[in-house]
């Protein structure tokens, strides 16, 4: 009777001595794959890749100021709207993992959604 608790009792040891090696690993830092913001505007669609985190923190917003809407014929009619997803991909270990968010907006406040989307998902990557 003794040797089969104690053999269960190493078991469950061995069982939880590997989870808390499992749960030390998500605490590994995310290696950088890709990142991309892509615009949808009327018909055209758009997608900048950038090479690093900075990169994408320090571009996004220029790209998003240097937009055009006044030529459109749906600003005119003040039913402008753009359709900003900006997504990254790290990779953690041998596992891959992809965060993206996208918005929809008015042409407007294109530009303080597009820097709020970018602050949650670079605080979502960095940690």
């Amino acid at each position: 009777m003794k040797k089969p608790l104690f053999g269960l009792i190493a078991i469950v040891s061995f069982v939880f001595n590997g989870i808390a090696q499992e749960k030390n690993d998500v605490n590994q830092k995310a290696d950088f794959k890709s990142a991309s913001l892509i615009t949808k505007y009327e018909k055209e669609v758009i997608e900048y890749k950038f090479l690093s985190l900075e990169e994408l923190n320090e571009e996004a917003e220029q790209i998003i100021d240097g937009l055009d809407f006044s030529n459109s014929e749906n600003s005119k009619q003040n039913t402008c709207e753009i359709t900003i997803e900006i997504k990254v991909e790290v990779a953690i270990g041998a596992g891959r993992g992809l965060m993206s968010g996208l918005i929809n907006v008015n042409c407007v406040d294109t530009t303080t959604a597009t820097k709020r989307l970018k602050a949650m998902i670079l605080a979502a990557v960095m940690g």
